[in-house]
């Protein structure tokens, strides 16, 4: 008896590990069972000095199915997102723009630094640097500092759980970034709410009004529960001046915003930072912050940043994109080439490739002329969204051409339209038609797995993003060229559908492309 209740309790613990590993959280019991769906817009905005944030709200069954929240960042000219870091995995879009951004792995060494000097870095005075421009009196110490990397339009930037990020914008165009947060990652150790840890200012978070407003649900009490209920009234779309700190008076301290210092005492940060001078202490708390400044402040006369020279016309270069580089046959034979096909050593986390361009790639994964074309980032070809469980696509849809029905057999989609209009269809489980709309710019749909979905392009190009649950998804076609439907035997799609020998082989051959379909000829001539 008792070795059978040993191995009953080394079973439960076999149980309890293998379940551990599962790399999501399960979804709650009813989560994802829908009788509609909804294209979901913006309803709050976070004004700031040199931009604004607008957020989705992630109480949406839409969002708590699919264990995402979304955010999308406006930075003007000269505009820094001030650092900060998540509770869970982000995925970042580049929509518009480009800039500057810098990822602080915990942990990992200042890698750019000033000409090396003689002895430890903390036994010598650093030698004073002059930047471009600044006479002897402007001159700075030197400085160090992990690596500064640039982006651009088409890039998706992988962000792990508390890794700190910061973002600029040095060109005249705006940046607008779109932002996925995986709260429902097995990293994301808190609920499953998004929350932004701020590394500088005094000004709210751009997902605390949510949780302010957070609906009680039936758990067991967690001191990160959120303890509000909504009203009707609150959730109309507002700009941060309406909800100014002299309206919020009445709230919380906590909910008043501040940064990670402010709610150390400011002897601590004192004798942590070694600093005398009290105004240093009291910014680094913001204390002496306006509230106009908020997440985003522009940068008088520019960002002077510590990054590798420039090559002259550097408003027309373009970094190196090392999805570009692609290595031939013989090469992969010779044992060069081994780009993608890590051995896990090669790349660490503090040398990561972090980046990968999806929306401008001259390669697509999927092409027709007539009809489109779809570029993936998994974690085959950057490999760092192994670690966070995600992945993304951008598509391309000409007027009249269609993506045919599929589904997600491993992940949640959730599809951010970036340009254009297309007319989307979703089914679920039992054949209903569960969202039949136009899905414009700017709107986000979420098709939970396994749902199936299809869309006609309604405009000359109807230009998306699809965030992925899963770092390597799968995806199931269910018409066209090797699809679910060609690869069943011909007298089973006769029997299955009650249909003549001659349309079933129809149904299986008569479309010869594998996802994007070009218009029809009635469509063609109809245009012309």
């Amino acid at each position: 008896m008792a070795k059978l209740l040993a191995l009953s309790v080394c079973f439960c613990f076999l149980v309890l590990g293998a379940s551990s590993i599962s790399f999501r959280q399960q979804p709650e019991e009813n989560a994802c069972q829908f009788q509609r769906l909804n294209a979901q817009r913006p309803d709050n905005r976070l004004e700031s000095e040199g931009g604004y944030i607008e957020t989705w709200n992630p109480n949406n069954q839409e969002f708590e199915c699919a264990g995402v929240a979304l955010s999308r960042l406006v930075l003007r000219r000269n505009a820094l997102r001030r650092p900060f870091y998540s509770n869970a995995p982000q995925e970042i879009f580049i929509q518009q723009g480009r800039g500057y951004f810098g990822l602080i792995f915990p942990g990992c060494p200042s890698t750019y630094e000033e000409p090396a000097q003689q002895g430890r870095r903390h036994q010598s005075q650093r030698a004073p640097r002059r930047f471009e421009g600044e006479d002897q009196s402007q001159q700075q110490q030197q400085d160090s500092h992990q690596k500064v990397r640039r982006f651009d339009e088409g890039d998706l930037i992988a962000v792990p759980t508390g890794v700190a990020l910061w973002m600029y914008n040095d060109h005249d165009t705006d940046v607008v970034a779109v932002s996925l947060t995986d709260t429902n990652n097995n990293d994301n150790q808190l609920d499953q709410f998004p929350r932004r840890f701020n590394l500088a200012g005094n000004h709210e978070q751009e997902f605390l009004r949510y949780q302010q407003q957070s609906r009680r649900r039936s758990l067991p009490y967690s001191p990160y529960s959120p303890q509000s209920q909504p009203r009707q009234e609150e959730r109309e779309f507002s700009p941060r001046g309406q909800h100014s700190r002299r309206e919020r008076a009445g709230q919380e301290e906590e909910n008043e915003g501040g940064n990670i210092f402010s709610g150390f005492t400011p002897e601590f940060l004192a004798q942590a930072f070694q600093v005398d001078d009290r105004q240093i202490v009291q910014n680094l708390r913001g204390e002496n912050e306006s509230e106009e400044e908020g997440a985003i402040v522009t940068v008088k006369g520019g960002l002077r940043i510590l990054s590798p020279d420039r090559k002259r016309g550097a408003d027309e270069e373009e970094e190196y994109d090392e999805d570009e580089y692609e290595y031939d046959e013989e090469d992969r034979r010779r044992g060069r080439g081994s780009r993608g096909r890590g051995n896990g050593i090669e790349e660490t986390i503090c040398t990561a490739s972090v980046k990968k361009n999806i929306g401008r790639n001259r390669s697509p994964d999927i092409y027709n002329p007539q009809a489109g074309s779809l570029k993936t980032a998994n974690d085959l070809n950057l490999l760092i969204l192994r670690w966070l469980g995600l992945s993304a696509e951008y598509g391309n849809l000409y007027r009249n051409a269609l993506f045919v029905p599929h589904y997600n057999t491993n992940a949640h989609s959730i599809i951010y339209a970036l340009r254009g209009r297309a007319h989307v269809q979703v089914v679920d489980s039992n054949g209903n038609r569960v969202y039949d709309e136009e899905l414009q710019e700017g709107h986000v749909l979420v098709v939970p797995q396994n749902f199936a979905v299809a869309g006609k392009s309604q405009s000359d190009n109807f230009e998306y993003v699809a965030f992925k649950t899963d770092s390597r998804p799968s995806i199931a076609n269910l018409a066209g060229e090797n699809s679910i439907i060609d690869n069943l035997p011909e007298e089973v799609v006769a029997n299955s559908y009650g249909l003549p020998r001659e349309q079933a082989r129809q149904l299986k051959n008569n479309n010869p492309f594998k996802f994007f379909v070009p218009p029809s000829q009635q469509s063609l001539r109809a245009v012309a």
